[in-house]
């Protein structure tokens, strides 16, 4: 993904920063409402700024405008793009979009103050009465060439422009037909087609059943064991907060869920030639429960079985290198395998996508155990033969906790946590074992820089082999207005869509991780211990991330490493 990212990085040297005000900055942090989904603040809010914005007796303003000390306004008042500094009175309300009210010493306001995308920065002596609403998340709205606002048009995901969907509603059931690609590109199955029913059936006020059906046609051919065709099934019932659900499944899954998301790994497959995932055959069937104990926590408690099998890379099409030879996908350990999980979500964040405030925290903890697993020969460095004669077992934990804080409506600062590994037992098959280095958790390093490979020890797939690995990470983020792009006009709605860059984030960020071996032989770590700060990588790097798609160089600082570049098609974390 590097020589796509040289231009977009440098436009991270464009923006000039501004000095803060030194006043009081109220607060306007609020508990996040009832939907996840949503990005920006609440829809019934914009509505109503755009209708407050649009109504004929509204006086609009733009740009930076100032009411000096003296000075009376009397009516509706709004404001779009700028700053509205007040030292005067105002009698009627004030609505400002995507911009700043100051209410400066001696200013007096008699009426509601609405302020989104923005701050409210009120000075001491400076008076207000009425209601006061304050949302710091910028509004989607554009201003049309009449001099109105309407809703601005949000961008599509990436990995939603190659599906469709059609649904209908028969009696009490709501059918929905889906046609899409795997949202993802791979040496194993090429591009896989996804296509089948959900079937909706409501069976009382507060129960519901949902079965989801989906076949998965795979397009790199029969070269590998995998068959061309596979399928995942879902029945689900819930009740009120909780739920139950029954699986079954035939799909290629990941060694490694990291580095990069589906979508980033299979435009990175497809068009360099670069898979940064490994993969296995997974088929079985299991169950699950859970509980929505509040809106932000969910419990879930799991059970499989699974029919786990090497598979071999297949030689699908790339834009670009398509003469070289794929990397090499490692072989597996063989098995059935029974898995009993536990998984808990805390999830408190304003928004899903693009979050400000709040926690997102994940862990599970999953024992596994086989009675017929044919095991990969590694070296006694890494682990010893498995057993022969018992029943082989494992237990795998896995964390991973973010914190979103906004400190002004422009500057933010996110961090992260994450371990994943061995805990008990015999140790891990090589589809559970760990790795660090790469474009996602170590974006200074290599891929796979530090894969717990013992000196000597060389495969061209490159596998994960670690026991362990814990990874930290800072970013700060400040917000830019860049406008690099056009807007379009549809004739029939005349609607105005951006195309372009209009915003993005500034992100300074750095990365510190260790993956190890456990153990008490030369080059592991105690069991019982986790390796000192001295012992891990650091990384730092510079970015802008303009949701969909973001550029970022970064250059690891605990040996010597060349500077990396990479592209982003989402949010780092």
């Amino acid at each position: 993904m590097r020589p796509l990212a040289g231009l977009l990085v440098l436009l991270a040297l464009a923006p000039t920063l501004r000095a803060q005000d030194s006043v009081i900055v109220i607060d306007p942090d609020a508990p996040p409402g009832d939907s996840l989904e949503r990005v920006g603040p609440p829809p019934d809010v914009v509505a109503a700024l755009i209708q407050f914005y649009n109504d004929s007796t509204t006086t609009r303003v733009q740009g930076d405008v100032i009411f000096p000390s003296g000075s009376r306004f009397e009516g509706r008042l709004a404001l779009h793009r700028g700053n509205l500094r007040i030292a005067g009175r105002v009698d009627g309300p004030i609505t400002v979009a995507n911009g700043t009210l100051h209410l400066l010493p001696g200013a007096d306001v008699r009426g509601d103050i609405l302020v989104i995308g923005g701050r409210l920065i009120r000075a001491p002596g400076a008076f207000h009465e009425g209601r006061q609403r304050v949302f710091w998340d910028a509004a989607p709205v554009a201003r049309t060439d009449n001099g109105l606002l309407e809703v601005r048009e949000r961008r599509r995901p990436i990995g939603d422009l190659a599906a469709a969907r059609t649904s209908f509603q028969t009696g009490k059931v709501r059918t929905t037909l889906l046609l899409s690609t795997g949202g993802t590109y791979n040496r194993i199955e090429g591009l896989p087609i996804v296509f089948g029913p959900t079937f909706d059936l409501r069976t009382g006020r507060r129960s519901a059943f949902k079965l989801d059906l989906r076949g998965i046609l795979r397009t790199a051919g029969s070269h590998t064991r995998l068959a061309d065709f596979g399928y995942q099934a879902r029945g689900e019932f819930r009740f009120g907060r909780f739920g139950v659900a029954g699986l079954a499944y035939s799909e290629l899954s990941p060694i490694e869920d990291h580095p990069l998301s589906l979508s980033e790994v299979g435009w990175s497959a497809f068009l360099l030639q670069r898979d940064y995932r490994d993969y296995f055959d997974r088929r079985g069937f299991g169950g699950l429960a859970w509980a929505q104990v509040t809106r932000p926590l969910r419990l879930e408690l799991s059970r499989r079985r699974d029919d786990e099998r090497t598979v071999r890379e297949t030689d699908p099409w790339s834009l670009f290198r398509n003469s070289d030879r794929w990397r090499r996908n490692p072989p597996i350990d063989d098995g059935h395998y029974i898995t009993t999980g536990v998984r808990l979500d805390l999830d408190t964040r304003n928004e899903r996508y693009l979050p400000s405030t709040g926690w997102l925290i994940r862990a599970g903890y999953e024992h596994s155990s086989s009675g017929d697993v044919a095991s990969v020969l590694l070296p006694r460095a890494v682990r010893p033969e498995l057993p022969v004669g018992r029943r082989y077992a494992f237990d795998r934990l896995f964390f991973d906790v973010r914190r979103y804080s906004r400190i002004t409506p422009s500057l933010r600062v996110n961090a992260r946590l994450r371990a994943d590994g061995w805990v008990d037992g015999d140790r891990l098959p090589v589809q559970r074992r760990v790795s660090l280095g790469g474009p996602d958790l170590l974006p200074g390093y290599e891929f796979r820089a530090f894969n717990c490979a013992p000196t000597g020890f060389t495969e061209p797939s490159i596998p994960a082999l670690c026991d362990r690995v814990v990874s930290a990470h800072v970013e700060v983020r400040t917000r830019l207005g860049l406008n690099l792009g056009f807007r379009t006009r549809d004739r029939e709605n005349r609607s105005r869509r951006f195309i372009g860059i209009e915003e993005a984030d500034l992100v300074f960020l750095t990365n510190a991780g260790k993956g190890w071996l456990a153990g008490d032989g030369p080059g592991q770590v105690r069991v019982n211990r986790i390796p000192s700060l001295d012992e891990w990588k650091f990384d730092v790097g510079i970015g802008l991330d303009a949701g969909e798609v973001g550029a970022y160089i970064a250059k690891g600082v605990s040996q010597d490493e060349s500077v990396k570049f990479l592209v982003r098609l989402q949010r780092r974390f």
